[in-house]
């Protein structure tokens, strides 16, 4: 049977068997694949808390690696474009060549960034990065030179292995990423010659370059399937007009919720107690990022599965599964008596830096099943083409945090840490508001209509 029935009457078959089991399996190795990348920081960040300066190298590998993501940011949706667009050979073609312009372009940036005046003007004027931590965050930044390119040629393979079904491969790859970067981490602090910041920048590096030389051989079958298929006279090109249409406010979207890294680490160093909120809130951002990886992987399963009124009821019901289970994990790590156990003896933290995280995760409790709703949400819009409403929820979700940062710094009302997690949660709240009324037309429209794509065989 082929993998992209083009009878609808297949298509309909095909939705209705779709099951909680059948997407779990779907699932399960995008999970895993989150689940590793996402625990490669706080890996990384443990070990850096157990090397020289452990307090400044947090927090100047924080700073490096907050830009890092803000450069690379616009390359993010190209996971969603590969799976969403990317059905026959010529937009593939197209799609490749924007990758790899786009890449050119942040490589530019990065290096911009670290060679010339901007440096100065962006980590010591605009974000206010106390003088102690300046000289320790350019050599970090570096280091992480090549990171948006090597993220933007795996993510686009990864979005068209996981069109083709595929998914199980995506792990492979971020398995061999954390297996990288914890070896170059250990290394790095057997050899003792380099910075703990730096050592990290290195470690992040050469993680996503080996997953993207091994993304390029595992989506080998991916490509030659897409490369087979000719587009028919009656359906319209993909131009770089329509991409574009439906990159850009998804690119938005990355551009704000990536460079929200920078601005968090603005309020930061505004905060009551500069210091020792730079060095925690990474190690705290990193476990919130391992819980939240449930929603993050839920995403592209609602944009390859939601096909029709059953897979709408379906996928609802994994959510909310996915929600319950994040929120438990959270709350045991934040209320229980294994949370001062958890940030000392697994993150490296001391008593000082145990007394910021604490707090700061236990006021983020919501944040994961936020993550979940948001991701359910962005996949019916995704799913609807109408990936504007993704754009103007993310300004609103910008312009809460921005709000609560400021105001909160200025008020000395919280610690930093406990502040991001603050801003965190409201603007996460806010933005899913905004979302669930933009999906409710492309809800009503896929609960109400027959499927509206091809149901992806699961490998």
């Amino acid at each position: 049977m082929s993998e992209f029935p083009q009878d609808a009457e297949e298509r309909v078959d095909r939705s209705a068997q779709l099951t909680l089991p059948v997407v779990a399996r779907f699932w399960l190795p995008l999970w895993a694949s989150w689940l590793l990348m996402t625990t490669e920081m706080p890996i990384v960040n443990a070990l850096v808390a157990r090397m020289a300066e452990a307090k400044l190298q947090l927090a100047s590998f924080g700073i490096a690696f907050s830009l890092a993501l803000a450069v690379e940011s616009p390359i993010i949706s190209l996971l969603t474009a590969g799976n969403a667009l990317a059905r026959d050979r010529e937009s593939f073609y197209l799609l490749r060549r924007f990758m790899l312009g786009l890449s050119a372009v942040l490589t530019g940036i990065m290096f911009l960034l670290g060679a010339t005046p901007l440096f100065d003007l962006v980590v010591s004027r605009f974000m206010g990065t106390p003088s102690e931590l300046v000289a320790l965050v350019r050599p970090a930044l570096w280091a992480l030179i090549l990171w948006p390119a090597a993220i933007a040629y795996r993510r686009f393979h990864q979005g068209l292995m996981i069109r083709y079904g595929y998914t199980r491969q995506v792990s492979y790859g971020t398995a061999a990423r954390l297996l990288t970067s914890v070896g170059v981490v250990v290394a790095g602090s057997l050899w003792g010659q380099l910075d703990g910041a730096t050592v990290a920048g290195l470690a992040l590096s050469a993680a996503v370059i080996t997953e993207a030389v091994l993304v390029h051989y595992l989506s080998r079958p991916a490509v030659r399937a897409v490369e087979k298929i000719v587009r028919p006279a009656d359906e319209p090109p993909l131009t770089l007009g329509a991409l574009l249409q439906f990159y850009s406010p998804l690119a938005l979207t990355s551009v704000i919720m990536l460079s929200a890294a920078s601005l968090i680490n603005f309020g930061l160093a505004r905060s009551p107690q500069p210091i020792e909120s730079l060095a925690v809130w990474p190690v705290v951002n990193g476990q919130l990022l391992v819980v939240r990886s449930f929603g993050f992987s839920l995403q592209e399963v609602i944009v390859a599965r939601l096909d029709g009124p059953v897979a709408m009821r379906v996928l609802r019901q994994f959510a909310t599964i996915l929600g319950a289970v994040a929120l438990i994990l959270l709350v045991a790590i934040a209320f229980t008596p294994l949370a001062p156990w958890w940030q000392q003896q697994i993150a490296g933290l001391t008593d000082e830096l145990t007394a910021f995280a604490i707090p700061a995760l236990q006021l983020a409790v919501l944040l994961p099943v936020l993550n979940v709703l948001q991701s359910w949400l962005w996949g019916i819009v995704v799913a609807g083409k109408a990936t504007g409403a993704i754009a103007q929820a993310t300004v609103i979700n910008l312009a809460v945090l921005v709000t609560t940062l400021l105001v909160g710094a200025r008020g000395g009302w919280l610690p930093g840490a406990s502040l991001a997690a603050v801003a965190l949660t409201a603007a996460q709240l806010l933005e899913s508001a905004w979302l669930w009324r933009g999906a409710r037309p492309a809800q009503r429209q896929i609960s109400g209509q027959r499927p509206v794509g091809a149901v992806r065989s699961l490998k």
